[in-house]
C-alpha cells in the first residue's frame, strides 16, 4: 500500500514538471484585422478561419493526464478597437447543457461555460477573466494573488458576446469582443498569459487549453499559456465613463409610529482611464439600495462573525486593499465603512485610484468620507488607506500600505482623533505552484495609544495534487487597533466595555487524497485532514486555547461529498460569558469539549440539490446540538428556488442556565425571465434576532451596464408577525461613455 502511494506520487510529480514545462511552451499569436466581426457567434468570416487555433485541451478534471473527451478549438482576431475571441465547444454526443441561472458573474463550476484568463502584463501576479455560457450570460472579473485563489468576480467591464448552439446540439460557438479599452495593458509588452478554460457538465469534465494540475484552480496564471503579438494593439486611455443614478424610497416604520416618509436621491459614479492600466474612479453620494440583504446564521460565537462586502463601490478592483492581512487579521475591511448592514451610515464622497503604472509596479489610493460613527465622536468620519505592489520572482509580489481612519470637522482634519495602521507584506508563490506563503508585519497608532500596535504573521503552505501541508503563525499585541479592518479575536467584550487580550495563533493543517484507480468507480478521492489551532499568550507563550480537528472525506465523480469531523476544543474565558439566550454568564476558565459533525452535499450537477449538516457535543458547561439544511430545485434555467433550515439546541447544563433554542428558516426564490431581466425574493425567519424579513428586488438591465432596480423591504417580529418597518425603493443608473 505505501508503496503503491509513494509511487503514485512520485508519478504525479514527474506530471506536473512536464504539464508546467508543457504550458510554457503554448502559444498562440492572435491576427490583426481591417474588416469587421459579425458578432452572432458563428465563426463563419474569413478571418477566423486564416487564424492560428488553439487546440488540443486537456482534462483537470476529474483526470488530468487525459485529453479532454470533448474538444475545444479557440481563436483570437483584434483591430483598433477590440479583441476578438473566437471558441467552438465540441459535443462527443448530442447535448443539453446545464445552466443555472441566466444572471451574470454565474459560477464556473455549476454551469456549461467557456471562460478566457488574461495575464496583461505576463508577471503571474494578476489578470482579467471573461466567460460565457451556451445561453449567451457573461462572466467577467479580476484574477488576484495569481489566481491561486481563483478568480474575484466583482468587477464589471463593457463588453459584448454571442453564442450559436448547432441544430443537432453536437456544438456551441462564441464570438467576444472586448474594447481594448476594457483592458489594462502596455503596449510595450509582447507576452500576454493566456488560458482557455471550459467546463463540460453532461460529461462532468472540466478541460484547459494549457494543462493545470487537478487540485489547483483553473485560473493559476503559472500554468497558464503565452500571446505572442507580432503587434502589440494600441492602448485607448482616453476613456470617460460616467454612471449617474437617481433613486426613491419610501418608508415607514411601525414601531415609531412615524409617517411614511420619501425620500428622492441623486448620485453620480465616475470613471476615468488615466493610461490604458490606471484608472480613476470616483462617487458622489453613492446608494446601495439594491444591494441584496446578508444571509442571516444563528450566533453563538464569542467574536464578531465576518459577513462579505456587497457594494460595488467597494468590490471594483479592490483586489490589492482587500487581500492585506489575513482572514484573522484584517487592516482593512470595508464593511467598516459607512457601516454596512443594518447600521448604515451616509457616504457623501469617495475617490480610487488604482492600477499598473508600470509591467511590474501597482498602486492603489482610495479616501471616503462619511457621516458622523457611533463610538467615533459626533463629526464626520474620514477613510484612506494607499498601498503600492512590485511584483517580483514571477509570481510573487511586496507590498507597503498605509491606512487612516480620522474624524473630520466640515474641510479640516481633527489631529485628536485617529486610527492609522503602517504595513509591509511579502506574498510568496513559486513558479510551478508548488509553494505559497505570505509573512507581515503591522503597526498601529492612535491618537491615544503609541505603543505595543505590532500585528505580524508568517504562513508556508505545500500542495500538489494530493498532498497540502500548511504552517502558519499570527502574533497581535494589545493595542494592535484596526478601526477600519477586522481583528475579532483582539476584542472581548464585558459589561458595555472592550478588552483586547494579545494571542499568538499557532496554525497547521493539511490533507492527503487518495485517488481511485479504478476507472468505473464513483468515487473520485477520499481524503484525510487535519486542522490545529492553538491559542498562547503574545507575551510569553503561555498557553490559552486550542482546537483540534481530524476529517475524513469522500468525493464522488458526480461531485456529491460526505464528510465525518471530530473535534476537540477547549475555549477560555477571560471574563465572564453569557450564551446568547442562557440566564445566566459562565466564569472565567477553560471548558474543554468535544463535538462531532456529519456533512453530506449532493453536489449542483442535477436540477434538485441539496445538503445537511448534523453536529452534536458540548458546548461550555452543557451540549449543544446543531441541524443544518439547504434544498435548492432548478427548472431549467429560468426558475429557480431554495430552501434553508437551521435548529440549534443548548440544553444539559445546571439549571441556573436554562436551556435555549433558536431556529432560522430561509428561502430563495428567482426567475430569470431573461439574460437582462430578474426578479428575485428572499424570506428569513430568524427567531434569535426576532426579525422575519421579506426582501424582493425586480432588476431590468435595459442597456449594457444600465440598469432599473424595484425593491420592496418589510421586517416583522416572529412571536406575534407584528410589522416593524417597510420600504419601497425605485432606483435607475445609466452607464455613459465619453
Amino acid at each position: 500500500m505505501l508503496y503503491r502511494e509513494l509511487k503514485s506520487t512520485l508519478t504525479f510529480l514527474l506530471l506536473f514538471v512536464v504539464s508546467v514545462t508543457y504550458s510554457q511552451h503554448r502559444s498562440i499569436s492572435p491576427t490583426q484585422i481591417s474588416s469587421s466581426i459579425n458578432l452572432d457567434g458563428v465563426l463563419d468570416e474569413s478571418a477566423w478561419v486564416s487564424t492560428e487555433t488553439a487546440t488540443d485541451f486537456h482534462m483537470h478534471y476529474p483526470y488530468d493526464s487525459l485529453q479532454a473527451s470533448s474538444q475545444t478549438e479557440v481563436k483570437m482576431l483584434f483591430d483598433n478597437d477590440n479583441l476578438y475571441i473566437g471558441a467552438i465547444c465540441k459535443n462527443n454526443k448530442p447535448t443539453d447543457y446545464v445552466i443555472q441561472s441566466l444572471k451574470r458573474d454565474f459560477d464556473f463550476r455549476e454551469n456549461e461555460a467557456f471562460v478566457v484568463f488574461l495575464d496583461l502584463f505576463n508577471d503571474g501576479t494578476g489578470g482579467m477573466t471573461f466567460g460565457v455560457n451556451p445561453k449567451g450570460v457573461q462572466r467577467d472579473g479580476i484574477i488576484p494573488r495569481g489566481g491561486t485563489k481563483g478568480a474575484q468576480l466583482n468587477w464589471d467591464g463593457k463588453w459584448l458576446a454571442e453564442v450559436h448552439q448547432s441544430p443537432d446540439k453536437t456544438y456551441w460557438s462564441i464570438e467576444m469582443a472586448i474594447p481594448l479599452r476594457t483592458l489594462r495593458f502596455s503596449n510595450n509588452n509582447f507576452t500576454w498569459g493566456v488560458n482557455f478554460a471550459r467546463n463540460d457538465l453532461n460529461n462532468n469534465e472540466v478541460s484547459t487549453w494549457s494543462p493545470i494540475t487537478r487540485g489547483f484552480e483553473v485560473a493559476t496564471l503559472a500554468q497558464a499559456g503565452k500571446i505572442n503579438w507580432q503587434t502589440v494593439p494600441t492602448p485607448q486611455n482616453s476613456k470617460i465613463t460616467l454612471v449617474p443614478y437617481s433613486a426613491v424610497t419610501s418608508g415607514k416604520s411601525y414601531e415609531t409610529e412615524t409617517d411614511p416618509i420619501l425620500k428622492p436621491k441623486v448620485g453620480l459614479d465616475a470613471k476615468i482611464a488615466l493610461t490604458s492600466s490606471l484608472n480613476l474612479d470616483f462617487t458622489i453620494n453613492p446608494d446601495f439600495s439594491q444591494v441584496e440583504v446578508d444571509q442571516q446564521v444563528i450566533d453563538l460565537n464569542r467574536f464578531e462573525l465576518f459577513f462579505p462586502e456587497k457594494r460595488l463601490l467597494f468590490l471594483e478592483n479592490s483586489d490589492l486593499f482587500s487581500g492585506l492581512g489575513n482572514s484573522r487579521v484584517r487592516p482593512y475591511f470595508s464593511r467598516r465603512i459607512g457601516s454596512a448592514g443594518s447600521n448604515s451610515v451616509p457616504i457623501h464622497f469617495g475617490a480610487r485610484l488604482s492600477g499598473k503604472v508600470s509591467k511590474k509596479l501597482q498602486i492603489g489610493l482610495m479616501t471616503v468620507q462619511t457621516d458622523p460613527v457611533g463610538g467615533l465622536g459626533s463629526n464626520g468620519q474620514n477613510y484612506s488607506i494607499a498601498a503600492i505592489q512590485k511584483a517580483i520572482m514571477g509570481g510573487s509580489s511586496i507590498t507597503a500600505f498605509i491606512s487612516n481612519r480620522q474624524s473630520t470637522n466640515g474641510f479640516y482634519l481633527d489631529h485628536n482623533n485617529y486610527n492609522r495602521i503602517g504595513g509591509l507584506e511579502l506574498d510568496y508563490r513559486s513558479k510551478n505552484s508548488l509553494w505559497s506563503g505570505k509573512s507581515f508585519l503591522h503597526y498601529s497608532l492612535s491618537d491615544d495609544i503609541n505603543n505595543n500596535g505590532l500585528a505580524y504573521s508568517a504562513k508556508l503552505r505545500y500542495k500538489t495534487k494530493a498532498v497540502s501541508l500548511f504552517f502558519g503563525l499570527d502574533g497581535v499585541k494589545e493595542n494592535y487597533i484596526s478601526e477600519m479592518g477586522y481583528v475579532p479575536r483582539l476584542r472581548h467584550e464585558f459589561n458595555d466595555s472592550t478588552f483586547r487580550i494579545p494571542y499568538h495563533q499557532i496554525r497547521s493543517n493539511g490533507y492527503y487524497r487518495f485517488f481511485s484507480d479504478n476507472k468505473s468507480s464513483k468515487i473520485d478521492f477520499w481524503s484525510a485532514q487535519f486542522d490545529v489551532n492553538i491559542y498562547t499568550d503574545q507575551n510569553d507563550f503561555s498557553y490559552q486555547e486550542h482546537e483540534v480537528g481530524l476529517s475524513l472525506i469522500l468525493r464522488f465523480l458526480d461531485a456529491s461529498e460526505l464528510e465525518f469531523k471530530a473535534t476537540h476544543f477547549s475555549p477560555k474565558l477571560f471574563f465572564p460569558f453569557t450564551l446568547n439566550g442562557l440566564e445566566f454568564p459562565f466564569y472565567v476558565g477553560n471548558y474543554p469539549n468535544r463535538r462531532f459533525v456529519v456533512n453530506f452535499d449532493s453536489g449542483k450537477l442535477s436540477r434538485f440539490h441539496w445538503s445537511s449538516h448534523i453536529g452534536f457535543g458540548g458546548e461550555y458547561m452543557g451540549n449543544r446540538f446543531d441541524l443544518k439544511g439547504e434544498m435548492n430545485y432548478r427548472f431549467k434555467h429560468f426558475i429557480a428556488g431554495g430552501l434553508t433550515f437551521s435548529q440549534q439546541n443548548l440544553s444539559g447544563f445546571p439549571d441556573i442556565y436554562g436551556e435555549a433554542n433558536f431556529t432560522l428558516v430561509g428561502s430563495k426564490f428567482e426567475i430569470s425571465f431573461n439574460r437582462n431581466l430578474f426578479f428575485t425574493t428572499f424570506l428569513q425567519y430568524n427567531t434569535q434576532s426576532d426579525n422575519f424579513n421579506i426582501n424582493s428586488r425586480f432588476n431590468w438591465r435595459f442597456k449594457p451596464m444600465s440598469d432599473l432596480y424595484l425593491v420592496y423591504t418589510e421586517n416583522y417580529r416572529v412571536d406575534n408577525l407584528g410589522i416593524k418597518d417597510r420600504a419601497l425603493v425605485l432606483k435607475l443608473n445609466y452607464w455613459l461613455d465619453l
